[in-house]
C-alpha cells in the first residue's frame, strides 16, 4: 500500500468519526484535505457532499456531486434537490442510477442491504431501500400520488422496517397487506413478497409503470455530462470476451466507517494487497468509458488511482466470469473485505435465538402498523383498541401516547385525550411534537392557564417550531383575539409553508371574523396541502352554513364524511344542514346515527331532542333532554327547552322550575325566558276564565 492510499484510507476513518459525533467543523477540514490527496475519487467526493449537506449548507452540496455517476453522488444531490425544491433533477439522478443496475441484469433484492446490519456495522452507500423512499418523498414534493405509493411500497417491499414508507402508504390511503409486510419466518428471507402481493387495492391505482417525468431533465446540460455515461453498454458474448480489467484490490477500511472497538482490529490491518499480475496496460478502448461508469456507480476503488480499466486485444481475460455472474461489478465494489459475508440461503446465518428474536420483532411492527393503519383511516376505536393491546413498554412510547391522544381526540372524548397528553409530557416534557393538537384540546376545555403555560414552555423549547406559533395563536384564540390569533398561524405557516392544520385554524379565526373570503383561502390552501385533512373540509362546509348555501354545505359535509366517518361533530353537521333544507326526518336519522357513534355526546343528544321536541315527539324528547339535563346541568338552553316541554306536556310547576334555573343561568337571554314564562301566565288566566264560564 503506497503512501497516498494509506492516507486517503485515513482520512476518510477521521471523516466518518466526525460525522457519527456531529463534529462537523472538523469534518470539513479533514473531508477537504482527502479531496486534495485524489480530487477525482468519486468516493470522496460523496463523502464531501455528504459534510456539506449535513452541515447545511444544500446549494454547495448539489453543485458538487452533480453529473456524477455514483450511488452515494447521486443520493446526496437528490437529497440537496429535494431541499431547494428541485424534486425533478432529483428524481433523474436516482432513476438513472437505478436504471444502470437493471441494464446490468441484477435484481435488487440480491443487492446487499443496510437491513441486515447490527449496530458494529457501517454502511457506507445507501441502499436500494433508501433510494425508492427518497424518490417517493421527490415525487410527493410534486403532487404526484401515482408514483409516490409505487416508490414508498418498493422501499417498504425491500425493507419492512422502513415505517416512514408504510406511513407515507396510509396516510395517501393505500390499503397494505400488513400481514404481507410483517409475516414471521422461520428463517428471516431477505426476499420479502412481490409487490403486487403487498396491497389489498391502492388509492390511488399502482399497476401504472414508474415513469420519469417529461420535464425532469433539466434543459440546456446534461445531469451527467457526456453522452456515453447516459446508458450502459449491452455486451454480447462474443465480445464480453475481449474485455478485461484489472483485479480490485480490497481494502481494510479504518476503525471509524465500520464502528468496530479497538481490540477489534489486528495488527495485519492494514497489509497491503496482492500486486497486480498485469505486467502491462493496453490502450484504452472507446467502448469502456460506460463499462466503467457502471462500476463507479457504488465505490470507486482506491486502486484505480493509477490503473484505469483497459480492454485487452487477446482471448486471456478476467472477465469471463461476467457471462455466469452479471452483478460481479457490483458485489466487488459494493462489499468491504472487512464486513461479513452477504447471508445466503443455504447457510445457517443465524442461531435460534436470532430467528426468535426477529420474529418478535416482526410482529411487534405488525401490531404497530395495523393500529397505525386504522389510525390514518380515521377508524379510531379500532385503533384505540390495537394501540392500548400492545405491550405496556410500548404504550409508554410518547409516539404511541401522542397517537392515542390525537385518537380520543377526534372521537371528543377529551377528558381521556387530556389523559394521554399530559402522561407523555411527564414523559417526555420539551416535546414539540403534535403540541398544536394538545393546545386545540385545551382551547376545547376552556382551560385558559394550562393553555398559557404550555405556550410559554414551547417557547423556550423552540420558538421556530410552527407547533409553537398554533400554541400560542390558540391562547389569542380562546382570549377572543382573533388577530393577534391569525399573526400567530400566518407565523407558523411561514415557518412550515407545508403546515395545513396552521392554514384551517387560520381560516377558522377568519370565520369568526366574518371574513368568509379569507377563510375561504385558507381551507382551500390546506386542502392543496393535503387532499385528506377533513378539518378543512368542515371549515368550508361552515363557511357554506353560515352564508345559507346548504347545498354545498352539505357536500363538504359529507366528504369530510368519507374521509373521518366516526366524527360525532360532521355527523350532526350534516343534520344541522338537513334541518334548514326542511328535511327533519333525515336529521333525525344524522342525530341519532350519532348518539351511536357516541352515547355520551352532548351536541347530538341535544340535537337530537330539538328535533323531536319539532316533530313533536314529546315522549322520547322529554327522555333525552332528561339525560342531558344530568350531563349538562349547567347548560341554559338545555333548561330552557326542557321547560318548554313540559309546557307542552301541561307540567307547568315543572316547566316555570326549568325556565326559572334557564334565567339564572343565562340572564342575557332573560326576554326570551320571560315571554315563555308570560305564555304559561296567559294560558292559567285563559284556564281560569273557562273554568269560570
Amino acid at each position: 500500500m503506497s503512501v497516498q492510499e494509506y492516507n486517503i484510507q485515513k482520512l476518510r476513518g477521521i471523516v466518518y468519526n466526525c460525522l457519527d459525533n456531529e463534529q462537523l467543523d472538523s469534518a470539513q477540514l479533514n473531508v477537504e484535505i482527502l479531496c486534495a490527496q485524489n480530487p477525482a475519487n468519486l468516493d470522496s467526493i460523496h463523502l464531501h457532499g455528504l459534510v456539506l449537506y449535513r452541515r447545511g449548507l444544500y446549494k454547495s452540496a448539489y453543485n458538487l456531486t452533480a453529473n456524477k455517476m455514483h450511488m452515494g453522488c447521486a443520493y446526496v444531490f437528490a437529497l440537496c434537490a429535494l431541499k431547494l425544491e428541485h424534486p425533478q433533477e432529483g428524481i433523474y439522478v436516482l432513476q438513472k442510477i437505478l436504471d444502470t443496475i437493471r441494464e446490468e441484469g441484477i435484481s435488487e433484492e440480491s443487492m446487499e442491504s443496510n437491513l441486515g446490519k447490527n449496530e458494529n456495522q457501517r454502511s457506507v452507500l445507501p441502499d436500494i431501500p433508501s433510494f425508492y423512499n427518497l424518490l417517493g418523498k421527490l415525487y410527493a414534493s410534486m403532487d404526484d400520488d401515482v408514483n409516490t405509493v409505487v416508490c414508498y411500497s418498493k422501499a417498504l417491499e425491500l425493507n419492512p422496517f422502513l415505517f416512514e414508507a408504510f406511513e407515507q402508504l396510509s396516510k395517501l390511503g393505500a390499503k397494505i397487506k400488513i400481514g404481507k409486510v410483517y409475516k414471521p419466518t422461520s428463517t428471516f428471507s431477505m426476499n420479502p413478497p412481490a409487490g403486487s402481493e403487498l396491497f389489498e387495492s391502492m388509492a390511488p391505482d399502482t399497476s401504472v409503470e414508474l415513469k420519469q417525468p417529461e420535464d425532469s431533465k433539466p434543459k440546456g446540460r446534461s445531469l451527467f455530462g457526456r453522452s456515453n455515461i447516459m446508458g450502459t453498454p449491452e455486451f454480447s458474448k462474443n465480445k464480453v470476451k475481449n474485455l478485461t480489467t484489472p483485479k480490485v484490490r480490497e481494502l481494510k477500511l479504518p476503525e471509524a466507517p465500520t464502528r468496530k472497538t479497538r481490540s477489534s482490529v489486528t495488527s495485519d490491518a492494514f497489509k497491503p494487497p496482492p500486486a497486480n499480475t498485469s505486467s502491462s496496460f493496453p490502450r484504452r478502448s472507446n467502448r469502456l468509458s460506460a463499462s466503467k461508469v457502471t462500476s463507479r456507480l457504488l465505490m470507486q476503488p482506491i486502486s484505480g488511482l493509477g490503473t484505469p480499466s483497459t480492454y485487452d486485444n487477446d482471448n486471456t481475460t478476467h472477465m469471463d466470469s461476467i457471462k455466469t455472474n452479471k452483478d460481479s461489478w457490483l458485489k466487488r465494489s459494493y462489499n468491504f473485505s472487512n464486513m461479513p459475508p452477504a447471508p445466503n440461503n443455504n447457510s445457517d446465518f443465524r442461531n435460534f435465538n436470532d430467528v426468535t428474536s426477529e420474529n418478535e420483532l416482526i410482529v411487534l411492527y405488525g401490531r404497530i402498523a395495523r393500529a397505525y393503519k386504522a389510525f390514518c383511516q380515521y377508524d379510531c376505536f379500532k385503533a384505540i383498541r390495537l394501540f392500548t393491546s400492545l405491550p405496556e413498554h410500548v404504550v409508554d412510547m410518547p409516539w404511541v401516547l401522542a397517537k392515542l391522544g390525537r385518537l380520543h381526540f377526534e372521537i371528543v372524548n377529551y377528558e381521556q385525550s387530556e389523559f394521554y397528553f399530559q402522561k407523555l409530557r411527564q414523559i417526555d416534557r420539551t416535546r414539540v411534537e403534535d403540541m398544536e393538537y394538545y393546545s386545540t384540546l385545551l382551547w376545547h376545555l376552556h382551560k385558559e392557564s394550562e393553555l398559557s403555560y404550555l405556550s410559554h414552555e414551547l417557547y423556550q423549547i423552540d420558538k421556530y417550531a410552527p407547533q409553537t406559533w398554533v400554541t400560542i395563536g390558540n391562547l389569542f384564540s380562546l382570549n377572543r383575539d382573533n388577530e393577534e390569533a391569525v399573526k400567530c398561524f400566518q407565523k407558523a405557516t411561514q415557518l412550515d409553508q407545508n403546515f395545513a392544520y396552521a392554514y384551517t385554524l387560520q381560516g377558522h379565526e377568519h370565520v369568526a371574523n366574518d371574513s368568509f373570503e379569507n377563510a375561504f383561502e385558507s381551507f382551500r390552501y390546506a386542502l392543496s396541502i393535503d387532499k385528506r385533512h377533513y378539518n378543512a373540509l368542515y371549515g368550508l362546509g361552515m363557511v357554506h352554513l353560515k352564508l345559507g348555501d346548504f347545498t354545498k354545505a352539505e357536500f363538504h359535509f359529507r366528504k369530510a364524511i368519507d374521509i373521518n366517518p366516526v366524527n360525532v361533530i360532521l355527523t350532526c353537521c350534516v343534520g344541522m344542514v338537513l334541518e334548514k333544507l326542511g328535511k327533519r326526518e333525515l336529521s333525525l336519522k344524522q342525530y341519532d346515527f350519532a348518539c351511536k357513534l357516541q352515547p355520551l355526546s352532548m351536541l347530538a343528544l341535544f340535537k337530537k331532542a330539538q328535533v323531536l321536541l319539532a316533530l313533536q315527539q314529546y315522549d322520547l324528547a322529554l327522555k333525552d333532554f332528561e339525560k342531558l339535563q344530568k350531563l349538562a346541568p349547567d347548560e341554559a338552553s338545555v333548561h330552557f327547552l326542557l321547560g318548554e316541554l313540559y309546557k307542552q306536556l301541561g307540567r307547568k310547576s315543572d316547566a316555570i322550575k326549568q325556565l326559572t334555573i334557564a334565567l339564572n343561568l343565562d340572564p342575557k337571554g332573560s326576554h326570551v325566558v320571560k315571554e315563555s314564562l308570560e305564555g304559561i301566565q296567559t294560558i292559567d288566566t285563559i284556564d281560569e276564565e273557562m273554568n269560570d264560564h
